[in-house]
């Protein structure tokens, strides 16, 4: 081997390891779960709550509840924050029959904050499972209940498989970021459990024994809080598990409020990347294995950010090729693990049934254009507090 050949692996093994962790966990969840996966045992319904922060969600919460409460068993209770409300949530969320708190914080503001002030509302007589469920998804029928008989049969979180759906008006923008999102949090996330690596909270969906619940750093305000209480879960010990047999489905948002949305992800993850991913890496060395994937997973680009860097990449190891004849073995290997990231996404999207989230292939291009926008902008300019989405 050449001393081209060493240089030119040197530079391209980092996206040479993400790339193959993203290959790994892509091709590991191309065959979708069938069934009604395993029983489990039973559980008392009214010991379960479904804890729903809710900011200015007055247009959609009453549709939301109601769908909930379809899908649910009865006993269990629905119990939403109306935090730092500007509307009409709070009353019309008690005439939908939830139960109702209101929190009103002009400086502590976020999702965490208002997990919190539910939280101390159950204190005093805790449930046995907590629920987390945004105010703008709907568990499908029977999600509700698989995710506390797992998370209390496990003693651990549970996330479901919380994925976007599309309408016919929704635009190009919109529709390839579902695609995105639902390689992230189901492909992947099956890919992963299937080699024994531990969940990532996704957001909606996640359930925590009361045990755990009780001991979660919610107050913190982080732009990506999910995420954020997953990677301390398994640090504690209690890794989460995916249940892709719960479904939790979320609407597509305007354009606009879809890069509102994927800046603030994107920059929470970064910044979970950066405080976390060296120590669970540091875990891994000392036995914890499963912890090592997380935190490779975490230092794991978004789909178009890495692809555009291993494109780079390319060109480079293309252009010491050409010149010095060397440097084949990289430009080869980072080539190969490039196309099978491609022909995995289009794999698992069709195995899955969900290629027609792809429709309108010629709007990709533009679309690459704004996804890479998207992350510049998450990367050196990091959203530090929480933000909205636009729903309209």
């Amino acid at each position: 081997m050449t001393v081209a050949d060493l240089f030119c692996l040197l530079i391209a093994s980092p996206l040479l390891l993400v790339t193959g962790v993203f290959v790994v966990e892509v091709w590991a969840g191309i065959v979708p779960r069938r069934g009604r996966g395993a029983s489990l045992p039973a559980i008392d319904p009214a010991r379960t709550v479904i804890l729903v922060p809710a900011h200015d969600e007055a247009v959609g919460i009453s549709a939301v509840i109601a769908a909930m409460r379809t899908g649910m068993p009865a006993g269990m209770r629905i119990l939403v924050v109306a935090d730092n409300c500007t509307d009409d949530t709070a009353a019309i969320a008690r005439a939908a029959g939830a139960e109702v708190i209101e929190r009103l914080d002009a400086v502590r503001r976020g999702k965490g904050f208002a997990l919190d002030h539910g939280r101390q509302a159950l204190a005093a007589a805790p449930p046995s499972c907590v629920i987390v469920v945004d105010a703008d998804t709907v568990p499908q029928v029977g999600a509700l209940e698989r995710l506390a008989a797992l998370a209390l049969s496990s003693g651990r979180p549970v996330q479901s498989a919380y994925t976007i759906a599309v309408r016919d008006g929704d635009g190009s923008v919109a529709r390839f970021s579902a695609a995105a999102f639902y390689v992230k949090n189901a492909v992947r996330q099956l890919g992963a459990a299937r080699i024994g690596a531990p969940s990532v909270l996704t957001g909606s969906g996640m359930a925590f024994p009361w045990a755990i619940f009780a001991g979660l750093p919610l107050a913190t305000g982080h732009v990506a809080e999910d995420l954020m209480l997953g990677v301390e879960s398994s640090l504690d010990g209690h890794a989460p598990l995916f249940e892709p047999h719960a479904a939790v489905l979320g609407t597509a948002s305007s354009d606009k409020g879809t890069a509102v949305q994927r800046r603030r992800w994107e920059s929470g993850f970064f910044q979970v990347a950066s405080d976390s991913a060296t120590t669970l890496l540091g875990r891994a060395v000392r036995g914890r294995l499963a912890l090592g994937w997380l935190g490779l997973h975490l230092l794991t680009p978004p789909l178009i950010a890495m692809l555009a860097l291993d494109g780079a990449m390319l060109l480079v190891l293309a252009l010491v090729w050409l010149v010095t004849g060397g440097g084949g073995v990289a430009l080869a290997g980072l080539g190969s693990m490039t196309l099978m990231a491609v022909a995995g996404v289009a794999l698992a999207l069709t195995a899955h049934r969900q290629l027609a989230l792809l429709g309108g292939w010629r709007d990709i291009p533009r679309y690459v254009l704004w996804k890479l926008g998207v992350s510049l902008a998450a990367m050196v300019r990091r959203e530090k507090s929480w933000i909205r989405t636009d729903r309209d």
